[in-house]
């Protein structure tokens, strides 16, 4: 993993923040439907954003 710097630690976390709610968003339309491709691929995204917001978070 790159060290990450102090200085830019809080605006990727805020930018990883922003993209979160657009997925979050985008499967809440998704919401109650078929496990479509499309939505199987966001739900992979939104728990890989999770683990990128971790790694930052802690490093």
């Amino acid at each position: 993993m790159p060290i990450i710097n102090k200085q830019t630690q809080p605006i990727l976390l805020e930018a990883l923040e922003d993209l979160m709610y657009k997925v979050s968003l985008e499967l809440e339309s998704m919401k109650g439907g078929p496990m479509t491709h499309e939505r199987k691929a966001l739900t992979e995204k939104q728990h890989l954003i999770e683990k990128l917001q971790h790694e930052i978070s802690v490093s």
